[in-house]
C-alpha cells in the first residue's frame, strides 16, 4: 500500500465531513473547553464512564483511588455492536449519555455522523499527536481528535512451535511460504492442518486485505468511495479459497468450538490474530502452556501488514463535565498506572498505542504461556509495518453484518463474491444514511 501524504489525508477526512455535513451538526459541544475540571477533594467532580472490555472497572477505580478532585462513575454496558453503541445513541438523545465511553476504531466515523461524540481537538489534541500515525488517522477526522488511541493491534502470527521443530517445518514470513507448509503439516499429519481460518470473520479479512494494499474506504471530492471488492481484496479472497478448496486450512466459523477443540487437540499449527490475540490464546488453551511462540504475520514480500481491533477512549457529546472527562481520558492513555489497571487480571495483551507504555504492559503480562518469549517486543516491531492510508467509514458496522452473512455461506471457499455483497451494502447504506456516493 502506498503511503498517503499527511497533507492529503487531512484534506480528504475535511471533504468526507463536509460530504457527511458534519463540521457544522456533528461537534456536539464543540471542543468542551473550560467545563467542569476538577473540584474539590470535599466535593470532586463525578464523570460517568462506560465500557465492556476487560479491565476497564479496574481502571476507573485505579482513578478514583489515586484522584480527589474527579470521581469516575463506571457502568458496564454490552459490547459496542452488541447494543453498547445503541445504548449509547438512546442515551445521548434521552440526555443521559455517559461522558466517557471506550469506542472501536472501526465504529468512530459511524458515532461522528450520528453526533454523539465530541470534538475534543482542544482537550485531546495533543494526546492524539503522541501516538503513532496508523492510529491517529482512525481518531482524526476532518482535522479534529474525536477520541484518543489506546491499544494498536497490528496482524502476528501465533504458531505451535513444538510441531513445527518436531516434523521440521520451517515458520513461514510470506505467503507463498505458508502455503508450502501448509502442505508439510498436512503430509505430516494427516488430521492436523496448518490453521483454522475463521472465514467468517470481516475484522480478519479487513485486515488481510488492508495489508494487501487494499483500501474498503475513502473519499473522492465530497463523497465516499467504496472498493471493498477491489484487486487486492479479491487477491486475498482467492488465495485463502485456494487452501480451503485444497483441504489445505480448517475453514471454522471465528470463535466456534470446532475451532477451539481442533487446536486442543494439537490438530492446529498456527493462529492468525493480533497483537491483543496472545492473552485471548493464552486463555483459550491454558494446557499448551510453553509450546506457543508469535512472530510477524507472513506478508507479500513488502514488508506490510495489517491491523485487527483496537480502541479508544472518546467524550461524549453534550457532557457537562468534558474537562474533567477529558483529564481521565489523558490518563487512562497515558498513564503506567492506567496500563496496570487495564492488564490486572491477567488475561489481556493489549499493546499501548503510546510506545512508552508498552514496557508496563510487559511487566503486565506473564509470557510463560509463550515460554517466556517478549511478546510485546515482537508486536510492537511490527506497529511502523502497519500500511497507512487505511480509514473507515459510517456504514462499516452495518456492512460488516451483510459480509459475516455473505462469508458463512463460502464454506466451499468461493470467497470472492461476499465482497461483492458488501461492496453493493455499503453503497446501499451509504444512499440510505442520505450521504453522497462517488461515482
Amino acid at each position: 500500500m502506498s503511503r498517503t501524504s499527511r497533507p492529503f489525508r487531512i484534506a480528504a477526512a475535511t471533504a468526507t465531513l463536509t460530504a457527511l455535513g458534519l463540521l457544522a451538526t456533528a461537534c456536539g459541544d464543540g471542543d468542551g473547553s473550560g467545563k467542569a475540571a476538577g473540584g474539590t477533594a470535599a466535593q470532586p467532580v463525578e464523570i460517568t464512564y462506560w465500557s465492556w472490555m476487560p479491565g476497564t472497572k479496574q481502571t476507573a477505580e485505579a482513578f478514583n483511588a489515586s484522584h480527589d478532585t474527579i470521581k469516575v462513575k463506571f457502568a458496564e454496558v454490552p459490547a459496542g455492536q452488541s447494543g453498547g453503541y445503541d445504548k449509547l445513541a438512546a442515551g445521548v438523545k434521552a440526555g443521559n449519555g455517559p461522558d466517557v465511553m471506550n469506542i472501536e476504531y472501526q465504529a468512530i466515523p459511524d458515532l461522528v455522523t450520528q453526533g454523539l461524540l465530541a470534538d475534543s481537538s482542544k482537550l485531546l489534541g495533543p494526546t492524539v499527536k503522541k501516538q503513532p500515525e496508523q492510529v491517529q488517522a482512525l481518531v482524526t477526522l476532518g482535522g479534529k481528535q474525536w477520541a484518543a488511541p489506546f491499544d494498536v493491534g497490528p496482524q502476528m502470527l501465533y504458531y505451535r512451535k513444538d510441531l513445527f521443530e518436531q516434523h521440521k517445518i520451517a515458520v513461514p514470513t510470506t505467503w507463498a511460504e505458508f502455503r508450502t507448509a501448509a502442505e508439510e503439516v498436512k503430509k505430516a499429519d494427516p488430521e492436523a492442518r496448518i490453521t483454522s481460518f475463521w472465514g467468517d470473520e470481516a475484522a480478519t479479512w479487513a485486515g488481510l486485505a488492508q495489508q494487501a494494499g487494499a483500501k474498503w474506504y475513502g473519499t473522492e471530492g465530497d463523497a465516499w468511495k467504496v472498493s471493498i471488492n477491489d484487486a487486492a481484496t479479491k487477491k486475498v479472497a482467492a488465495y485463502w479459497g485456494d487452501l480451503v478448496k485444497n483441504d489445505l486450512v480448517f475453514n471454522h466459523k471465528a470463535w466456534s468450538p470446532e475451532s477451539t477443540k481442533a487446536a486442543a487437540e494439537n490438530k492446529v499449527y498456527t493462529r492468525l490474530g493480533a497483537s491483543w490475540s496472545a492473552g485471548s490464546l493464552k486463555t483459550e488453551q491454558a494446557k499448551q502452556e510453553g509450546k506457543w511462540a508469535s512472530v510477524a504475520l507472513p506478508g507479500w514480500g513488502d514488508g506490510k501488514i495489517g491491523m485487527v481491533g483496537g480502541s479508544s477512549f472518546a467524550v461524549i457529546k453534550d457532557s457537562k463535565k468534558a474537562e474533567a472527562a477529558a483529564e481521565f481520558v489523558k490518563w487512562a492513555t497515558t498513564s503506567p498506572e492506567a496500563v496496570k489497571a487495564r492488564l490486572s487480571l491477567g488475561t489481556s495483551s493489549a499493546m499501548p498505542a503510546d510506545a512508552a507504555l508498552r514496557e508496563t504492559a510487559k511487566a503486565s503480562f506473564d509470557t510463560r504461556f509463550y515460554g517466556g518469549q517478549d511478546i510485546y517486543a515482537t508486536a510492537a516491531e511490527q506497529v511502523p509495518n502497519i500500511a497507512t492510508g487505511w480509514i473507515w467509514s459510517p456504514v462499516h458496522n452495518a456492512t460488516s453484518v451483510e459480509l459475516v452473512a455473505a462469508l458463512a455461506k463460502a464454506q466451499d471457499g468461493n470467497f470472492a463474491p461476499a465482497f461483492d455483497t458488501a461492496q453493493a451494502a455499503a453503497q446501499k447504506l451509504i444512499n440510505d444514511r442520505g450521504l453522497k456516493l462517488a461515482k
